[in-house]
This record gives structure tokens, sequence and C-alpha cells, in this order.
């Protein structure tokens, strides 16, 4: 059921995207799905829990399609749409639902799936291509909001700064790196620390 699934969103988003979604493209769902298999390979998913996770993985930016506002909203409308139709459980298409709207920032996840699926949307984060995925999500950003670069950075030291990784996985193996990474940035901003 997974694999069909996958085959027909995925077939969408390399498609139908805006070409300008630079950072929530097919890649970074292809990655968020990588990042969650291997979070739950750690922190011993079952077999079955793992479809959900990889469903809501491969559902979490589909509201893209559509729109940008809202769109985990519109993520969670598109998955119960179509997920029906590949055997999936309303019971299953709930759980998959509430995990897409868990990563709304800010992120609020309640059950062990949210927490593996908010975990790895932000994984990037804490690794060192951290700062390749935020020059693109600062190009998308840049589309809809006048930033300048340095309000940009600012506002990045602030996300880094609250952001917490909910399982115990990412946060032994990327909140040393993400901390690296908000140096980084602190380093490169005037007064940084005091905004």
């Amino acid at each position: 059921q997974y694999q069909e699934v996958y085959n027909f969103l995925m077939n969408k988003l390399e498609k139908d995207l805006p070409s300008n979604l630079v950072y929530h493209n097919a890649q970074h769902t292809k990655n968020v799905i990588a990042a969650a298999e291997y979070l739950a390979f750690k922190e011993n998913v079952s077999e079955n829990d793992l479809i959900v996770l990889k469903t809501a993985a491969l559902f979490h930016d589909a509201g893209f399609l559509q729109q940008a506002k809202n769109h985990e909203e519109v993520s969670s409308e598109i998955a119960k749409l179509h997920l029906p139709q590949y055997g999936y459980t309303s019971n299953m298409i709930e759980i998959i639902c509430v995990a897409i709207r868990d990563t709304k920032i800010p992120q609020t996840a309640e059950d062990h799936l949210g927490q593996i699926l908010c975990d790895a949307d932000l994984f990037y984060l804490g690794t060192e291509e951290y700062k390749t995925n935020a020059d693109q999500l600062f190009y998308e950003f840049k589309i809809t909001h006048s930033l300048t670069d340095v309000e940009w950075q600012v506002r990045q030291i602030a996300f880094l700064t609250s952001h917490r990784y909910f399982t115990q996985t990412a946060t032994n193996e990327r909140e040393n790196q993400k901390q690296i990474n908000l140096q980084k940035l602190k380093s490169a901003v005037p007064n940084s620390t005091t905004k």
C-alpha cells in the first residue's frame, strides 16, 4: 500500500510543485522520509507504525501543491482524500493527519510518531548541511516576505535557540551540531545575543 501511494504522490510532487519552491520540493520530502526511517529504527518503532510514519512524512508538505499558507491543514486534507483508495484505515489516516499537523511551527507533538516526524522535518538543523537548507528556505521566504539577510539571520537565531528535538535519538545525535550552527549564525550577526 505504501509503495503505491508513494509512487502516486511523489510523481505529483516532482511534476506539479511550483519551481520556485527550492526547499519545500520533492527532494525535501524524500529527505524527511529517510530521516523518519532512520529515527524510527533507532527509536524501535514497529513495522506497522513505520508505514504510518513514512506515509505521514510523504504527505507532510503535499499542501504546497495548492498553497503555502496553512499547508499542514491542506496536506491533511489531501491525505484524507487519497489514502482510503490505498487501503489505509480511518484510524491510520487520523494518526497520519495528527502527525502532519504536529509539524506546524511551532511544533507540538503529543505522540511518538508525531515527535519522530517533527524531528525528521527539522533534522537538517543539526547537520552540516544546515546552511544550504537555510539558504534555500530564505530564497522561498523572500518570495512572500521582504526580509533583509540580517533580518533572516536574526530570525534563524531565534528559531534555532527556541527549537528542541523531541526524540532521544535526535537530541543525542543532532543537538551538538545544531549548537555549532547556532554559534556560527551568532558570530555572523553583530549583537545577535541581545535580539
